[in-house]
């Protein structure tokens, strides 16, 4: 049974993850990545079993029910405007997409350096759909296409990131509805 993000034994506290600057991937990045012939390869944390690690969307940590990536989509979209990888288009053909529906690329960077500390000072993550789950992998731009496997606390670092920027509803303009 998957252990939610905030209650894994490793996980980083709120503190920690304070002083983390998230920003998105300019669409002129990655574009001028992938003219370079680079390939962005990713560990979908979600998935790694040895980790075993699910994000619940919701405030509190028992909010077992909360798990709706479209929640997750919305506030997204709300803080950032549509995702910038700019593979899956209205109008085009994607059958070739397995299990997601969207992207975001951001760019981690740690405000405090801290020489204990297990994270690098600026890393990439995507955070994403994962049969049907709200995801984050720690992505990295690479010269040919790969798999790889992030530290550990690189890798529960970058999910439980990908879930605070979510977790807390975002009044919307109108007639002040929490989304």
């Amino acid at each position: 049974m998957a252990v939610e993000i905030r209650k894994h034994p490793d996980a980083p506290d709120r503190e920690t993850l304070q002083n983390l600057l998230v920003e998105p991937v300019s669409v002129e990045e990655i574009e001028r990545e992938r003219e370079d012939g680079r390939v962005l390869v990713e560990d979908n944390v979600r998935e790694r079993d040895d980790l075993d690690v699910i994000a619940y969307l919701s405030p509190e940590p028992d909010g077992e029910d909360a798990v709706s990536v479209g929640v997750g989509l919305y506030r997204l979209v709300q803080l950032f405007g549509t995702p910038q990888i700019s593979d899956y288009h209205a109008g085009e053909d994607i059958s070739w997409r397995t299990d997601e529906t969207f992207k975001y690329l951001f760019r981690a960077r740690r405000e405090e350096a801290d020489e204990d500390d297990d994270l690098p000072e600026e890393w990439l993550f995507t955070v994403h759909d994962s049969h049907v789950r709200y995801a984050a992998s720690v992505a990295e731009w690479r010269d040919e296409d790969g798999q790889f496997t992030a530290d550990d606390p690189l890798a529960l670092t970058t999910y439980a990131l990908a879930q605070q920027l979510v977790v807390e509803p975002v009044e919307a303009v109108y007639e002040d509805i929490l989304f």
